[in-house]
Formats: structure tokens, C-alpha cells, sequence
């Protein structure tokens, strides 16, 4: 059995219309629309609706004075072909935005349309509780990718 992937896009999402047009993509909106039945959307502190979930980042981001450079992260989880458990990926995509972003607000959609069924979670660069920006270290981002292969294994893939 193949392992799960797990990374971060190199993408920088800079301006309202990067953040925009990606949370549509996830949420099969946009560009994406017809292309694309996301097995499921969800926002964690923001709205489960792409337009809303986009502009509740970005007013975060605006209160704290920090919608510049890099303000969205894209993390991909992306599962092998014989992973395929509709319910048991729904299960891993929430436990992973409730327990590994507690301070960022999460918009995710399960994208179903290739053989390896993947999650893209939108991460808010700013914590809606310190103003703070989300940065990783390699080594912190090692560790968060064991935490999402624990959290898998735990809900049963």
C-alpha cells in the first residue's frame, strides 16, 4: 500500500483574489465549477461557503494589519488509489483542521475526481486569536505531517 502525500503548495496567495479563487477551486466554485464534486466543504472558524469563508480571512487579516505577502497557506493531503472510504476521509479532513489549527481559520474541500482522493485545507497565515502569522520550520512541518499520519491511522484508514 502506497503512504499518504502530504505538502505544502509553494503558492503565496498575496492579494483578496488569490485567496478568493483558491478557496472557490476547493470548493469547486470558480474556474472549478463542473469539474468537480468535493465529497465535502467545510470551514473551521470561518463559513462553510467559499465566498464567505474568504472574506471572513481576509477580514481577520485586515484587523490585525497583516494582509500582505504571504496570507494563505494550501496544505494537500492526498490519499492512495485503494484509500477510497468517503466516510473515513471526512472523519481524518475534520480531525486534522480541528486538532492541527486550533488558532487559524480552515476552509477544506475532499476532492474526489482523480484516482487519489485529496484534501485541500486553506490555512489563514493569521491566527484570528494573536494576530500572529503561521510559519513553520522544516522541522515543525515534519512533525505536523506525522500528527496527520497518526490522526489517519486513528480514524481508520
Amino acid at each position: 500500500m502506497e503512504d499518504v502525500v502530504i505538502k505544502i503548495s509553494n503558492e503565496h496567495y498575496e492579494s483578496d483574489s488569490d485567496m478568493e479563487n483558491a478557496i472557490k477551486y476547493f470548493a469547486a466554485e470558480g474556474k472549478n465549477a463542473g469539474k468537480e464534486k468535493p465529497l465535502k466543504c467545510r470551514g473551521r472558524g470561518v463559513s462553510s461557503k467559499a465566498s464567505k469563508a474568504a472574506d471572513q480571512m481576509i477580514a481577520v487579516q485586515k484587523a490585525f494589519g497583516k494582509a500582505a505577502k504571504r496570507r494563505m497557506y494550501q496544505l494537500i493531503v492526498s490519499f492512495p488509489e485503494d484509500m477510497r472510504n468517503a466516510v473515513v476521509i471526512q472523519r481524518a479532513a475534520d480531525a486534522i483542521a480541528d486538532m492541527l489549527f486550533e488558532e487559524h481559520q480552515v476552509f477544506y474541500g475532499i476532492h474526489t475526481s482523480t484516482d487519489n482522493w485529496h484534501i485541500h485545507y486553506a490555512i489563514n497565515a493569521v491566527s484570528y486569536m494573536t494576530g500572529r502569522k503561521w510559519h513553520q520550520s522544516k522541522k515543525e512541518f515534519a512533525e505536523m505531517k506525522e500528527k496527520i499520519r497518526r490522526i489517519i491511522k486513528k480514524n481508520g484508514l
